[in-house]
């Protein structure tokens, strides 16, 4: 547990973020210096560490201490009450201190948020080339050269993309199916037992139609340019539901504009031969099938119910069908693996070929059994994400796989991130689309969050509004005309027709 002082809370996200990179697994507890003085030795002895930001007149003072005993601290001056400009200052002095006390630094260096690659894309847009956006990241925000270099590529790949659509006409479905045959151990979606739903699937499937018609409608004058279908494991649905599901989309949209398809086939075992031809006769054309690793005994203790056998088979069987685009998902840090673990699983992908790999940094989220079971699992957490993320990137080179988009989640160990590398010209316009938010995407199903953009006269976005659906299957189903209704108020179109209600 660590306890964040601070007499003023303006940058106290920031400094969580931070705290958090350095101690993922950590508790932060925040208090102001009255509350602390109330405190007596034993209770602060309680804290790893306390890390303190006083605010006063003419200068910041920063300082780390054990309990009652000193150990670090820094002084910044400046206005910080000017937060776009002083935000880059405080993040670099409490990375460094924080740095100095734990003898580590971070790939990222002061860089916390999401979308780090959000830098570069506006250098690129200044005019900066690859050498010099290189420079800045590193100057900056001490991040180290690989990360520069992954942000500055990832930037270069997303311009053509995001320039390939526009704000004004166009936007991208999502659809939500919360099933799966298992929850994994690290999973914190909204995600139901397929066989403990199974008799409710049905009446989903009935609101879910509701809500895509209405989708439908009120875009009527807009160009589809992408599906995602994902969840849960869209595949975990039976051939017949499944069949259903994609004659609904394709009834219901229209696909003359459409430039992708995907369907999350997710879990190997939930793929069959019939669910690969119905993809096929629906127009899909990019889907994943996601191991997540190549190692059985590892499946077995996060919650798989697939071995690796059953990868093989599938993703032959997709190839057979004539699929050309399959991505598979693989996660660096499970438990109990090591450099070893992750050379047998990217020896075995090379073999596959996939045409695009997303990586994945493991995030111990809260909602997860992984975080309920945290102290079970603490011995056995993966190897070292960095050394692992490395051997994926050259992995994927050796395969002709290039990083096109890069996001990065709360409570990935190591300050790490999720990349997405795909063959030339394959790239997923969703993935980079949704983490830029540059088009509207209209999602539907239970937990599924609508984004909306509002443009200046120029297209740029200014603003972007979230509509979320309610996570629960039974409440999504109970009060599917409210979630309607929610979309409706937030694209204020009154032209609704009695029908799509």
């Amino acid at each position: 547990m660590i306890l964040l002082v601070q007499n003023e809370n303006l940058y106290e996200n920031d400094f969580r973020a931070m705290i958090q990179a350095f101690f993922p697994a950590e508790k932060i507890v925040a208090l102001t210096p009255p509350e602390v003085a109330e405190y007596d030795s034993k209770l602060l002895a309680e804290y790893r560490i306390i890390f303190t930001a006083l605010f006063l007149e003419q200068h910041i003072k920063l300082k780390v201490e054990e309990g009652t005993k000193y150990i670090f601290s820094t002084y910044l001056h400046g206005d910080h009450h000017k937060k776009e400009i002083f935000r880059n200052k405080i993040k670099l002095a409490s990375y460094r201190l924080l740095s100095e006390y734990t003898g580590k630094t971070l790939p990222w260096g002061s860089l916390t948020g999401m979308r780090p690659t959000k830098i570069a894309s506006k250098a690129l847009a200044a005019g900066l080339n690859k050498s010099e956006i290189i420079e800045h990241y590193k100057k900056v925000y001490e991040t180290t050269e690989e990360k520069a270099d992954l942000s500055a590529d990832v930037a270069i790949a997303e311009r053509d993309i995001l320039g390939s659509v526009d704000s004004s006409t166009d936007y991208c479905l999502y659809v939500g199916i919360p099933f799966c045959p298992s929850r994994c151990l690290y999973c914190s979606f909204a995600s139901y037992s397929i066989t403990e739903f199974s008799d409710r699937v049905d009446n989903y499937l009935d609101a879910l139609e509701k809500e895509l018609m209405f989708i439908s409608y009120v875009n009527r004058d807009r160009n589809l340019v992408s599906i995602y279908v994902g969840g849960g494991t869209p595949t975990s649905l039976d051939e017949k539901r499944f069949e259903r599901l994609l004659t609904m989309i394709q009834n219901i949209f229209d696909f003359s504009k459409l430039l992708e398809y995907t369907v999350e086939a997710g879990r190997p075992d939930s793929i069959t031969l019939e669910k690969l031809k119905s993809m096929r006769r629906h127009k899909v054309t990019r889907i994943s099938i996601n191991p997540q690793t190549m190692n059985d005994k590892t499946l077995e203790l996060i919650g798989r119910k697939h071995n690796t056998q059953q990868v093989y088979e599938a993703f032959s069987m997709a190839r057979q069908q004539g699929f050309k685009h399959i991505n598979m998902d693989i996660i660096a840090g499970l438990p109990g693996e090591d450099r070893y673990s992750m050379e047998h699983t990217l020896k075995e992908l090379s073999k596959l070929k996939p045409d695009s790999l997303t990586v994945h940094s493991l995030a111990i989220k809260r909602a997860a059994r992984l975080s309920e079971e945290m102290d079970r699992f603490r011995s056995v957490i993966g190897m070292d994400m960095t050394e692992a993320l490395d051997m994926a990137h050259e992995a994927a080179e050796k395969m002709d796989l290039y990083p096109y988009y890069l996001y990065r989640q709360k409570n990935i160990g190591g300050n790490l991130e999720n990349v997405g590398y795909a063959r030339r010209g394959m790239a997923c316009r969703y993935n980079v689309l949704i983490i830029e938010e540059k088009l509207d995407i209209f999602a539907a199903g239970a937990g599924a969050v609508t984004r909306l953009m509002t443009l200046d006269k120029d297209k740029n976005v200014i603003k972007t509004d979230r509509v979320e659906d309610v996570k629960s299957v039974v409440d999504y189903i109970e009060r599917i005309d409210e979630m309607i209704e929610r979309k409706r108020s937030a694209t204020g179109d009154k032209r609704i027709l009695e029908e799509t209600l």
